[in-house]
């Protein structure tokens, strides 16, 4: 095994280590099959160079999102400070902090004049709408946005499957957003129900 091989192979370990850990200690990380629907995506489009992520955890998603191609280029987000933490010693450990930088900030506070080609929200859900308008100034048409947890374990179309006010509430709130953002004029947005937990990919037209 060559060099490159083998430092590709060590990569792949450690970012399975990194699964296995966020799993064990139940971090919030994308389902397997919404995270495979994901990088299929990213592959497919080539365009797509620099992206935004809301919502780091320990920084799994982004550190998959950059190992698509040498040129992919990742902003993302975290409020919790020790996620934050984590996230950048998990990225660096991967030698890509040159092309994945972690803000800690509230994802509705961040301000940059960057344009993206894709913006990926895995964030606080029931604001979803929130983070959607904040961030169309950093977008163009045929800007991506996917969404991820638009069903929440099934509860956004059958909250009789929760007994907790706050969940129930806050999936009110996805299953709003998922509606407003099916008939918003702006996108092209396809729902994906049986991927992941729930995944919306909606493109900028206007």
């Amino acid at each position: 095994m060559d060099k490159k091989a083998e430092a590709e192979k060590s990569a792949e370990m450690r970012t399975a280590e990194l699964l296995k850990d966020a799993r064990e200690h139940h971090v919030p990380v994308m389902m397997d099959s919404g995270m495979a629907f994901l990088l299929a995506f990213l592959k497919e489009h080539t365009e797509i160079r620099d992206i935004l992520e809301c919502g780091t955890a320990v920084g799994y998603s982004a550190i998959r999102m950059a190992s698509v191609r040498w040129d992919m280029r990742v902003d993302t987000l975290e409020i919790d400070p020790d996620m934050f933490a984590q996230a950048r010693a998990n990225i660096e450990a991967q030698g890509l902090s040159d092309r994945i930088h972690v803000w800690q900030t509230d994802a509705a506070q961040f301000e940059t004049d960057r344009i993206y080609d894709l913006i990926f929200v895995d964030a606080a859900k029931s604001q979803y709408r929130r983070y959607q308008e904040h961030f169309m100034k950093n977008t163009r048409p045929g800007t991506w946005f996917v969404f991820d947890n638009l069903n929440f374990h099934g509860i956004v179309d059958h909250p009789d499957l929760s007994s907790n006010r706050s969940t129930i509430q806050m999936t009110a709130k996805i299953r709003k957003f998922r509606e407003h953002l099916l008939q918003d004029p702006r996108f092209e947005t396809v729902f994906y129900p049986d991927i992941g937990d729930g995944i919306a990919i909606a493109q900028r037209i206007l």
